[in-house]
C-alpha cells in the first residue's frame, strides 16, 4: 500500500515575528563579515534623537506652509527606522529580534514532535520552509541597506558567498526533521535565474540533502 504524503504543521515557517510570549535564552546578532580593504562595521547604536527633538521637528514641518500634513498621524520613517535597527541588533528596551526567532523556532519543533509522534503507519511527513528571513539571515545586507530593501543589490548579495548565514533555530529544526526521516523543501520568492546561488547559499550555511527548491518564476513581484 502506498504511503500518503503529510506536511508537517512547521509549513512555511515564518520569520516575521512580533516578542515573543513565552522565555527564551538572550540571543545576540550575528557577527557579519568585513570586505577585504573596509573598516570594520559596528553596531554601536548611532545617536537617537531625544523626544523633545522629535517632537520639535514635527511642530516645526507643521508650521511650514510648504509641507503636507497627512490627516492621521504618520510615523517618521526617520524615527521608526532606529526602532527597526535597535530590534534587529538587540539594543535599547524595544526587545531583541534574534531572540523572539529563536522562539519561534523552538514552537515549530515542538510541532514537529508532534506530528512525528502521530504520524500514521505508511504516513509520509514533509517539512517546507521559506528561505529569506526564515532559513537563511540577510540581517548583513539589510543592515548594510540600512535596513531597507534595494532589489539589485540584494540580488547580488545573493550571488555572494555572504548569502550562506544559517538561522540557528531553522537550521537546527531541518537537522531535526532530517534526522526523523522527513523529506525537507524549500520555497522562496526569488527568481529562478537565482538558483544555482540558491543551493550554494543553502549548502554553505549547512542545509544538506533536502528533497526539492521552489523559485519564482516569471515577471517581478518586487520592484
Amino acid at each position: 500500500m502506498k504511503g500518503t504524503l503529510r506536511f508537517a504543521g512547521v509549513v512555511l515557517l515564518c520569520a516575521a515575528v512580533g516578542k515573543a510570549q513565552i522565555q527564551t535564552p538572550a540571543t545576540t546578532p550575528p557577527a557579519c563579515p568585513v570586505t577585504p580593504g573596509s573598516a570594520p562595521v559596528s553596531i554601536t547604536p548611532a545617536k537617537r534623537p531625544t523626544a523633545e527633538q522629535i517632537k520639535a521637528t514635527a511642530e516645526t514641518a507643521a508650521a511650514d506652509p510648504s509641507m503636507i500634513i497627512a490627516s492621521e498621524a504618520v510615523p517618521n520613517f526617520g524615527v521608526e527606522r532606529y526602532r527597526l535597527a535597535d530590534y534587529a541588533e538587540c539594543t535599547g528596551d524595544g526587545g531583541c529580534y534574534w531572540a523572539d526567532l529563536d522562539a519561534q523556532t523552538r514552537r515549530a519543533e515542538a510541532m514537529l514532535d508532534r506530528a512525528i509522534a502521530s504520524a500514521k503507519s505508511g504516513e509520509k511527513l514533509a517539512v517546507v520552509l521559506d528561505i529569506d528571513e526564515t532559513s537563511l539571515s540577510g540581517f548583513c545586507e539589510l543592515r548594510r541597506e540600512d535596513y531597507g530593501f534595494l532589489l539589485a543589490q540584494f540580488n547580488k548579495w545573493v550571488a555572494s558567498p555572504e548569502a550562506s548565514m544559517p538561522i540557528p533555530g531553522t537550521l537546527r529544526l531541518f537537522n531535526k526533521a532530517r534526522a526523523a526521516g522527513l523529506e525537507v523543501f524549500f520555497i522562496t520568492g526569488r527568481s529562478d535565474d537565482l538558483r544555482e546561488a540558491t543551493a550554494k547559499n543553502l549548502a554553505l550555511a549547512g542545509y544538506k540533502d533536502w528533497k526539492g527548491l521552489a523559485l519564482r518564476t516569471g515577471p517581478p513581484v518586487w520592484e
